[in-house]
């Protein structure tokens, strides 16, 4: 009777697949973790652009109009692509292309900010409430022995808390309708082209023209001449 043949085919094949895994080390992953490190120079460059980021802290989250957060935000992404991935080579130009389109586009919303209520709001609500809040300013005092017919009037009289309170309530209402009523000038001023000195005269010019058109600006900007003179008898 013959016997069945052994199956040596597949025990041989076994033999040296057990051997390559232990020579490759199956799961280690010793290799696959392995990187090239960054250079001391690409370090420093990392840092140098992690340091221009400072400066775009905050400009991205506004909410004013002339704050243009949108146009920081992208360049608030652009510098933190670099603050962790720049090689030694892009601390030369690169960097101050970037310096450059910075100092332009805070140089462009300085010339923005005359026309935005909703920032100029901002810098006097605090002191307007607490002026409105406050007694009533003394009157000026009067001196010599004149008559009062020859007395000479005063040029403009400070403003008592009560119509300083309702400037500012017209400051707060209607900042927010004049900046929709600018709303094709601040859209011009998002897209403009920083590196174009008529473009960028252009976009302000017309923000300019906006406004004194709208009734709202002109509105906001009487209440801030009666709030900006009764503030400045508190700085005397």
């Amino acid at each position: 009777m013959l016997r069945p043949r052994a199956r040596v085919g597949r025990t041989a094949a076994v033999v040296p697949l057990i051997g390559l895994l232990a020579l490759t080390g199956c799961g280690s992953s010793t290799d696959e973790s392995r990187t090239d490190a960054p250079s001391k120079a690409a370090l420093a460059c990392r840092a140098t652009w992690k340091e221009l980021g400072a400066q775009t802290s905050g400009r991205d989250s506004r909410t004013n109009p002339s704050a243009l957060a949108p146009r920081w935000n992208n360049i608030a992404a652009t510098v933190d692509y670099y603050a962790t991935s720049a090689s030694a080579g892009d601390c030369g130009t690169r960097l101050d292309e970037q310096k450059a389109s910075m100092q332009a586009l805070a140089s462009f919303t300085t010339r923005l900010a005359p026309y935005d209520m909703e920032l100029r709001l901002e810098q006097v609500q605090s002191d307007a409430q607490r002026y409105a809040s406050g007694p009533q300013p003394a009157a000026p005092e009067e001196s010599g022995p004149a008559k009062k017919r020859d007395r000479p009037k005063p040029a403009s009289r400070t403003a008592g808390p009560a119509e300083v309170g309702l400037a500012l309530k017209t400051l707060q209402q209607q900042a927010p309708v004049a900046t929709r009523q600018q709303g094709p000038g601040w859209q011009q001023a998002r897209v403009a082209d920083l590196a174009d000195t008529a473009a960028v005269t252009k976009t302000v010019k017309d923000l300019a023209f906006l406004s004194g058109e709208s009734p709202a600006y002109r509105a906001c900007s009487a209440a801030l001449i009666l709030i900006g003179r009764a503030l400045a008898t508190t700085r005397k």
